[in-house]
């Protein structure tokens, strides 16, 4: 059967806090997609223009942003937690799922304007998601895909994606060599760190990925560190923004932004960059130098966290580092010098692996695993990924007290069955309350999302047995199916 790849492919596409990128498969491997600027990534920003009311996503976006920060949004990512929280754009007020939307959109609409006019549908989308993603924000991720019109056939999480990466290179340079390897992917972006090890093995029948720890924080990423050389750099020169009206303080810190970021990137690669930034406020400048000891100094406690978090991940695994045979870099931070020795120093130089784009391996991952759900034969061989749940799934029914039904880091895909009785005679109804955590106390944990069962048989109180079962995917995602009486029943699972 003839398959067109190049006006009908799959799509994998990297939903990042600050860049996102999309690729598809050509049918010998994936490749990026550039945007209409010709850049590989596209920032995840979104701009509303006051005089059109038009929105703009991307570069554009950010440089109007720079002079009118009230009329952006960037960050989006780490608000994909609440989908009713309102996020402000000039006058406007959005959902995390509808700015999510838009930079999806962008996206895949850079790619449909590269062909001719109305040809181009791709025939299934990969869309990525951080590991420690809960399942509300996974659906919210998916929702926000099929707002923009995209046919989402899988989400994949963002280390799964990066060792896809790094799997179909090996597969490409030994596809008949049996092996197997523990693989770190320590992913650190623009908004998130996950921290992933795996188990990976490759036989004539199968390529398996094992998840064995994991660990991580939905808000660290080099935005912080942002944020605290921009701090550092106000400091040095004397310059507080404190008596500024809230609108111009904005205004200023978005002016600093730029250059803080342009030096961080520079002090990759040099000791010492010197920022200029005129007019912070009205006759006052930037201007001065930053060593990268100095910007190191600034994110010592940032350090100090993610320092703290692979200890715990050898104690999750009951692993030592030196039975780690690979490190995958992935994001734009894992680059900082900085943090490339802190990994460096705990396995070896020689085992951090570079021929992987850490601001790219993760889109190629998502377009290698939506060819995998088109076509199982991409591989040569089958795939098994088997995840862990990163947190633990619980119920409340009443009393506001917190029933633990799913544990953490237990593997997927997995089950639960739970027995549920009326509480009151002739009860019609149950709302049984989703939660994901693992404190006995409701209020410590996170709603994910609510059961309702309507129109229950008549009983006495403790009479009627509800049979609901909980199912996790590899992905982490939830479904739940229910029996009333050894009946099915109807019951709709809604997301929070």
């Amino acid at each position: 059967m003839f398959v067109d790849n190049d006006l009908n492919p799959v799509l994998g596409i990297d939903l990042g806090t600050t860049f996102s990128a999309i690729a598809r498969w050509d049918g010998k491997g994936p490749r990026i997609y550039q945007t209409r600027t010709g850049d590989d990534t596209l920032q995840s920003v979104v701009y509303v223009d006051p005089k059109t009311n038009e929105l703009l996503v991307g570069k554009v976006a950010f440089r109007r942003g720079l002079i009118y920060p009230e009329n952006m949004a960037f960050g989006i990512k780490r608000y994909m937690d609440d989908a009713d929280q309102k996020i402000i754009i000039g006058d406007r007020a959005f959902s995390p799922i509808e700015l999510s939307a838009k930079i999806l959109e962008r996206l895949y609409k850079d790619v449909a304007d590269k062909c001719p006019v109305n040809l181009f549908q791709s025939r299934g989308t990969v869309v990525t998601v951080p590991y420690y993603f809960k399942a509300h924000q996974c659906e919210n991720t998916r929702k926000a895909a099929e707002i923009a019109n995209i046919n989402c056939i899988g989400l994949i999480q963002e280390p799964i994606a990066a060792s896809l990466s790094y799997a179909w290179q090996l597969v490409q340079a030994c596809p008949e060599k049996e092996f197997a390897e523990n693989i770190l992917v320590f992913d650190l972006g623009g908004g998130t760190f996950d921290l992933t090890l795996f188990r990976l093995e490759q036989s004539q029948s199968k390529l398996l990925f094992e998840v064995l720890a994991t660990g991580g924080d939905d808000r660290l990423g080099g935005m912080d560190f942002d944020e605290c050389l921009l701090e550092f750099l106000l400091k040095k020169s004397g310059l507080t923004l404190n008596n500024l009206s809230p609108l111009e303080a904005r205004k200023a810190r978005q002016k600093i932004l730029e250059q803080v970021i342009e030096a961080k990137h520079t002090l990759s690669s040099t000791q010492l960059e010197y920022v200029t930034v005129t007019d912070v406020i009205p006759g006052k400048h930037i201007d001065t130098t930053v060593t990268r000891s100095e910007f190191e100094a600034c994110i010592q406690s940032y350090i100090d966290k993610i320092d703290r978090t692979i200890d715990k991940l050898w104690i999750t695994a009951n692993m030592q580092p030196s039975q780690v045979d690979r490190v995958i870099l992935v994001g734009g931070s894992s680059k900082i010098p900085r943090l490339k020795s802190l990994v460096s120093d705990l396995i070896t130089a020689q085992k951090v692996y570079d021929n992987t784009n850490p601001w790219l391996c993760v889109a190629e991952g998502a377009a290698i695993y939506a060819a995998y759900l088109d076509n199982r034969e991409v591989f040569g061989r089958d795939i098994e990924i088997r995840t862990r749940t990163s947190h633990a799934l619980g119920v409340e029914i009443k009393d506001k007290e917190f029933y633990p039904l799913i544990a953490a880091n237990r593997k997927t895909p997995c089950q639960q069955i739970q027995i549920f009785g009326t509480t009151a005679d002739d009860q019609a109804s149950l709302d049984i309350h989703v939660y994901q955590g693992c404190d006995r106390l409701v209020e410590n944990n996170t709603l994910i999302g609510t059961i309702s069962i309507a129109d229950l048989p008549k009983r006495r109180k403790g009479e009627l047995d509800i049979w609901v079962t909980f199912n996790v995917n590899e992905a982490q995602m939830l479904s739940v199916t229910v029996q009333v009486e050894g009946l099915r029943k109807a019951a709709n699972l809604k997301f929070a």
